[in-house]
């Protein structure tokens, strides 16, 4: 299994909290966040925002910033949530208007992604969804987002668009909010190239199966993306991957295991208390702790995958543990 690691720049954020709207860190300038991340042994590349700021607007100059510190452009995302012109949706806005801007800035970042060589781009449909009851056309916003996704895919079939599903936050429920209704989304769309991701906090949150939640996408050659980061259900505060739910990560990773997948695995955390750099440089080694022991798993993939299909749960747990311990 090959691993090539990503992260966001917030990573290493002051990370503003609803009682600690300052943050607990002061920010770092864009140089010693980059010059943090070249130090981190197995990070190979930064998801880029769009529109890019901080980081350099000129394609040439991000592409050279980032090599000046070891790291690439992985994949990028067009940002369509922290601006309130998209309250009460950007994709599927019963205004024309705000869903034309939605898209024409996605249209740019889809050639900006181009210029520089990003893996795929993302797209997550934050304010598309309601707070109460009474207050939304279902039917309606849900034939909005496949237009509006559709001409967004059809931009540039050569670029893999990737939607990110969330059950809430920031409304109190989505509607592209589980892995099921994403594929759903992806049918009605109907394009090659616009498919999804497996955000794992998302999935627990959901109270998905992140295995199973890999394993449907990639059998539709849809999975596009993987964010890492954890929780307890509940929220979605982007803990550090590795950290809770030893036996469900055992199981994604054993499953990626089996997969051709060849993108990158992207650090999705916060870490509003601890050091940063210290918790980023963690998440990596999760990440290869969680490969080695899964590579472990598959030198054994004979016996584990027949009692999956005899649905042999206690000889199959019996076995991984006098593997591993």
């Amino acid at each position: 299994m090959k691993i090539k690691v990503e992260t966001h720049l917030w990573t290493l954020g002051s990370f503003s909290e609803r009682d600690v709207p300052s943050g607990y860190y002061d920010d770092m300038d864009i140089k010693t966040k980059l010059e943090i991340m070249s130090k981190i042994k197995g990070l190979d590349a930064l998801i880029v925002f769009y529109p890019t700021f901080p980081l350099p607007a000129d394609p040439s100059e991000l592409i050279k910033l980032l090599s000046n510190y070891n790291l690439k452009v992985g994949n990028m995302y067009v940002e369509c949530s922290t601006d309130r012109k998209w309250k009460t949706g950007a994709f599927s806005s019963k205004d024309n208007k705000t869903r034309k801007e939605c898209i024409k800035l996605c249209k740019e970042g889809i050639d900006f992604s181009k210029e520089v060589g990003a893996n795929s781009v993302l797209l997550w449909p934050a304010h598309d969804g309601f707070d109460y009851v009474f207050q939304s056309d279902y039917s309606m916003s849900w034939n909005y987002l496949i237009e509006t996704f559709k001409e967004i895919g059809e931009y540039d079939k050569n670029v893999r668009i990737a939607i990110e599903p969330k059950c809430k936050i920031t409304r109190q429920r989505q509607y592209v909010s589980n892995t099921g209704k994403l594929m759903m989304l992806i049918n009605d769309i109907g394009l090659n190239n616009v498919g999804g991701v497996v955000d794992t906090g998302h999935s627990f949150m959901a109270q998905e199966s992140i295995a199973e939640s890999l394993a449907i996408l990639y059998a539709h050659d849809k999975l596009f993306q993987i964010h890492l980061n954890e929780n307890y259900r509940d929220a979605d505060p982007d803990l550090l991957f590795g950290s809770i739910n030893f036996w469900e990560n055992l199981e994604f990773f054993y499953f990626l295991s089996k997969t051709n997948y060849d993108g990158f695995l992207n650090i999705d955390i916060t870490s509003p208390r601890d050091d940063r750099s210290k918790s980023l440089a963690l998440g990596i080694k999760n990440i290869l702790i969680y490969k080695k022991l899964a590579e472990k798993l598959t030198e054994h993939s004979d016996l584990i995958d027949k009692n999956l299909k005899d649905n042999n749960f206690v000889d199959n747990m019996e076995l991984i543990e006098d593997i591993l311990f």
